[in-house]
């Protein structure tokens, strides 16, 4: 899974991507407009709680890659496109996360002049539909006059994506049905793609988050579908998460946050991609794994190794909480009728704790 963090210069992009990632760096500007990469590991009471009920030797959490692109230097007027290196990482991301700003620091000018979060909402978006609209037309261009049936289907729905992005709207807004969306798959849209917006507030501002936030749907009335909303400071934000770990609670709580950057942000990333998480445990290892809501049992196994959906038997399901309460023990769950036997199409629910039987 992986998410684009965007946004202008010096909105505080950065610094939240160290956060979540881990990732630290010298010096207080990031000279070099380089794209970076991290990985941020999801906490989860349930798989520390699996692991201990197993005894595994080992415990590999959910994670979620994030790539930090640079920010367009500039005005709207002068700013140029994203490179097209960067512009192939945001097609390739799942979803992307735009970071304004809201903080205000005499001594960190903003390249636009002024603090205006849903003016850098409004640019970005448009950004996004300008860029979609361009490879729309392209395809049209060499597609319209062709004959074939799925070439027909393919123009149809793509005349109406001019239609929408000609009149800046965003594709995310459009409900298309299921084999539109396998069409349009193919070419990564990026106004299509669930879209979180990470307000960076000053620290007085805190309190008023969730003011400041509705406040702020209310101004860019972008619409609820695939999109989400987050605060973070990530500035203090990032000097208490350098403090030892059992001192950071009570920082945060006095910041007015009950859960770290990372656990906020990385839950409305689930959240928005409508994800849901299984685990795998056994006295070797315990494992969180990320599936979208509604994959099957072998989808899961799927997600595990291919070997496993290709071959697979059956599947031994129970829910998390279950397994702990028996200490980890399956025979213990089986004679108490708490192993539950599913085929292929069973739903995967999150929590579930899944054993594939499978040959190959």
């Amino acid at each position: 899974m992986k998410c684009g963090i965007i946004g202008p210069p010096v909105s505080g992009k950065t610094t939240l991507f160290n956060i979540l990632t881990g990732v630290t760096e010298t010096g207080l500007i990031h000279v070099k407009r380089e794209l970076r990469r991290g990985v941020a590991k999801l906490g989860d009471s349930r798989l520390e709680a699996i692991t201990r009920a197993s005894k595994s030797a080992r415990v590999v959490p959910a994670t979620v890659e994030y790539i930090d692109i640079p920010g367009q230097s500039g005005d709207r007027e002068s700013r140029e496109p994203y490179p097209a290196s960067y512009l192939a990482e945001l097609h390739n991301a799942d979803m992307l996360a735009l970071v304004v700003r809201e903080f205000r620091d005499d001594s960190i000018p903003h390249p636009s002049g002024s603090i205006d979060p849903g003016r850098d909402i409004a640019d970005a978006v448009l950004e996004f539909i300008i860029n979609d609209l361009a490879i729309v037309e392209r395809r049209l261009e060499k597609i319209t006059r062709l004959h074939n049936a799925d070439f027909k289907r393919e123009v149809k729905i793509l005349t109406h994506c001019q239609e929408m992005l000609s009149d800046q709207h965003a594709l995310r807004e459009y409900d298309f049905k299921p084999d539109e969306e396998k069409i349009l798959r193919s070419y990564s849209f990026l106004s299509l793609k669930p879209l979180l917006i990470v307000l960076n507030l000053g620290e007085a501002s805190v309190p008023d988050a969730g003011r400041i936030l509705d406040d702020l749907k209310q101004e860019t009335g972008l619409p609820e579908r695939k999109t989400g909303w987050a605060a973070v400071a990530a500035g203090i934000e990032s000097e208490i998460n350098a403090l030892e770990e059992s001192d950071r609670d009570a920082f945060l709580n006095d910041l007015g946050f009950s859960l770290p950057a990372l656990d906020r942000i990385t839950r409305a990333t689930f959240n928005l991609l409508g994800l849901v998480t299984f685990f795998t445990t056994s006295e070797k290892e315990s494992r969180a794994w990320s599936i979208p809501a509604g994959s099957t049992a072998v989808q899961a196994a799927a997600a595990i190794h291919n070997d496993l959906a290709r071959g697979f038997i059956r599947a031994e399901v129970c829910r998390w909480d279950e397994l702990v309460e028996m200490d980890g023990s399956y025979g213990r769950l089986k004679e108490t009728g708490k192993l539950r036997l599913e085929g292929r199409d069973y739903v995967v629910a999150d929590g579930d704790v899944l054993l594939i039987r499978f040959n190959v």
